[in-house]
């Protein structure tokens, strides 16, 4: 396992900290006390000769620079924030050198003179800033000018990069940056202090750094749920997924009395145990267009989750302005919901009546085919359909915890990237009055999962359940609920609200 060697207040440990956990690297933490100078004793200088934090161990391998650590990590288990396609990875490289050249050094005379000094009693020298401004400001400029481009530094994904060169300004306001003159980088930095791993690493700067802040902080905390406490948040979990078998007949569920229901195929019949990973240390970067789904913050005051004729009146509203907002449909029809809570436990997955009211669904599937979902619009939008499926249309589910955290059995989601559409083959659902069609899966090993420890009612998961383009993005997400093993016997039963909806383009 990677040994990593630091103190989490520096610059350059907290950059590697949050790359880490950007990453969700696995890794062994070793404190250096840095004020204590831990970092020139013997027997550290044995490992680092220089003498400086962050340092790190895999094996016989020793790493001194803290960007080189971020780059073995990320190629420890293949990471998309450090790319394999050569240009891209060359792009991230430059400002990787960039920021360890030119603009640690700029950076780092704003936080001696504004914050170290201050913190051992001494004035600041104005002159020294002085001299410095036309430098930091000619640095910033050139990022201003990159990321007026695109949301990151290296295009619409975050990269090791991002972490890397925002790890000198981490202390921005205090280091007195004039960000005013620098609208696209003052932008991003405020985009890399929402992230869930810059979050979880500003504690200990504060403490050591800003021991007022630190204090206010105490007495107002902000939770970044990830699952876990301590540096490093990153966990995966094992955990039993209910795949199905492809058997060379149909596979099918009745959802009423039928002679024709006995001997079916039903699916669910291949459970496997597959790894899990904790997302939210890369929280920020999903895409329902890369990974099929993706992650937001939701804040809402209704609470009538008991009504469905009002959860419809007063929430789906919402719902429609959010996802106009947050992907760019022109309309949005959300035409169902389900409730999914402890009362509804005993409800088998069949019941054809209250199916607004639900459990959680322990089967790997998507909602949607290539078939079923351009039918379902014609079912929904009659003589509008013809028209509406001239153009892009897409569903999303909305998956948003009600009432509580959750902490049993939570949602989680297979990546995309690792479920080639040959992963996905239908099941057959028979209703009374029609037919319908979902995806189930069938096993893969190469399959990664993802889900998001505790989630909490200011949160939603957006699922893309089928998309009529075909440019190469995604277009349907496999999912499923799971027993997380971390759970506590007597965790409370999970309650969730699911809503469906169109996306028209």
């Amino acid at each position: 396992m990677l040994q990593v060697y630091l103190d989490p207040c520096t610059v350059n440990s907290r950059k590697v900290l949050a790359g880490l956990a950007l990453l969700g690297t696995t890794y062994e933490f070793k404190f250096v006390d840095y004020f204590a100078g831990a970092h020139k004793s013997d027997e550290y200088k044995k490992l680092n000769p220089h003498a400086t934090v962050p340092a790190a161990r895999d094996g016989d391998l020793v790493l001194t620079e803290s960007n080189a650590i971020l780059q073995y990590a990320a190629d420890l288990d293949g990471n998309s924030a450090y790319p394999k396609d050569l240009k891209k990875r060359a792009d991230i490289n430059r400002w990787l050198l960039w920021e360890s050249s030119v603009w640690f050094q700029s950076c780092y005379v704003y936080l001696v003179e504004f914050v170290v000094k201050p913190l051992l009693k001494t004035q600041p020298d104005q002159s020294i800033i002085d001299a410095q401004a036309p430098r930091w400001l000619q640095l910033a400029a050139i990022l201003d000018n990159r990321l007026a481009e695109s949301k990151w530094l290296t295009g619409d994904e975050i990269s090791i990069a991002d972490i890397a060169v925002a790890a000198p300004m981490h202390l921005h306001a205090a280091q007195r940056l004039p960000l005013e003159q620098t609208p696209h980088l003052k932008r991003w930095i405020a985009d890399i202090e929402k992230l869930p791993c810059w979050q979880q690493t500003q504690g200990a700067v504060d403490k050591a750094l800003l021991p007022e802040a630190a204090a206010a902080n105490e007495a107002n905390p902000v939770i970044v749920p990830n699952g876990t406490n301590g540096v490093n948040g990153h966990k995966d979990v094992r955990a039993a997924f209910n795949y199905t078998k492809e058997v060379g007949r149909p596979t099918e569920l009745y959802f009423y009395e039928s002679d024709a229901a006995k001997g079916i195929h039903e699916p669910g019949d291949d459970p496997h145990e597959m790894s899990v990973r904790d997302g939210w240390h890369r929280a920020e970067s999903f895409s329902v267009d890369k990974e099929g789904f993706s992650l937001h913050s939701f804040k809402t005051a209704y609470e009538q989750w008991d009504d469905d004729a009002v959860v419809a009146k007063e929430f789906y509203p919402e719902i429609v302005e959010f996802l106009k907002k947050t992907q760019g449909a022109k309309r949005v029809l959300v035409f169902d919901h389900t409730i999914r809570s402890k009362t509804n436990d005993a409800k088998k997955i069949t019941q054809e009546t209250g199916t607004s009211q639900r459990a959680p669904v322990m089967l790997v599937h998507c909602d949607y085919t290539a078939e079923s979902g351009p039918l379902r619009v014609q079912q929904l939008m009659g003589d509008e359909a013809k028209d509406l499926l001239s153009r892009r249309v897409a569903f999303f589910n909305v998956w948003k915890p009600i009432r509580r955290v959750v902490e049993d059995r939570p949602l989680a989601m297979c990546d995309v990237t690792s479920s080639p559409p040959e992963d996905y083959f239908k099941l057959y659902l028979r209703y009374r009055d029609r037919n319908g069609e979902n995806y189930v899966m069938r096993h893969s090993p190469a399959h990664k999962w993802w889900y998001f420890p505790k989630m909490t009612p200011d949160q939603v998961i957006l699922l893309k359940t089928f998309d009529s383009a075909t440019d190469g993005r995604a277009r349907f997400v496999g999912h499923s609920a799971f027993d997380d093993p971390t759970s506590s016997a007597d965790a409370p039963f999970r309650e969730s609200v699911e809503i469906r909806t169109i996306a028209f383009y």
